[in-house]
């Protein structure tokens, strides 16, 4: 194992469970809040150590906070484009009504359809569909080729489109 690796392992075992807490309480989610931490060791690796323990240490904490503030800003947009949909889908008159309740069910469908795919899977699609980031840069912050943001993107359109298949309109 190299120097770095090794160095980055001490890290870890030094300041993972202090970064959870604090991403923990940023988010409100702790299963979030592992998985920002783990991200963000894996983009520390990626991107190579400052030469020095604190300087590791603060570039840590820097993109572990970063992390965190993407996610809530990604979490706020998307309870957002959300709570947009339900107004415009309820209505006094009966049809309308029977509308809006076939929509709040297949917006829980696809809710819970997201739910099911792996969560880099659902992080290109929301950011994409939700945030409207180009591939491109989706790539770039996940750290990933244009063409697997592009296979994460049809997996899980797929996936939501077979989960909601009896919602979808057949005409």
């Amino acid at each position: 194992m190299s120097a770095w690796h090794t160095a980055l392992a001490q890290l870890f075992l030094e300041h993972r469970a202090r970064l959870e807490r604090l991403v923990r309480r940023r988010t409100g989610d702790g299963d979030r809040a592992a998985d920002l931490v783990q991200e963000s060791f894996l983009r520390l690796l990626a991107a190579g150590g400052t030469g020095s323990t604190p300087g590791d240490t603060r570039l840590l904490y820097a993109v572990t906070r970063n992390a965190a503030i993407d996610q809530q800003r990604s979490a706020r947009r998307r309870a957002a484009a959300m709570q947009a949909l339900a107004p415009e889908q309820l209505r006094s008159e009966d049809a309308a009504a029977d509308a809006g309740f076939d929509a709040r069910a297949a917006l829980t469908a696809l809710e819970a359809a997201l739910r099911e795919l792996p969560d880099r899977t659902r992080k290109v699609f929301l950011l994409r569909r939700v945030d409207g980031l180009p591939h491109a840069e989706i790539a770039a912050r996940l750290g990933m080729p244009v063409s697997t943001v592009e296979k994460h993107l049809l997996r899980a359109i797929r996936h939501c489109q077979s989960r909601l298949a009896d919602h979808l309109d057949p005409s």
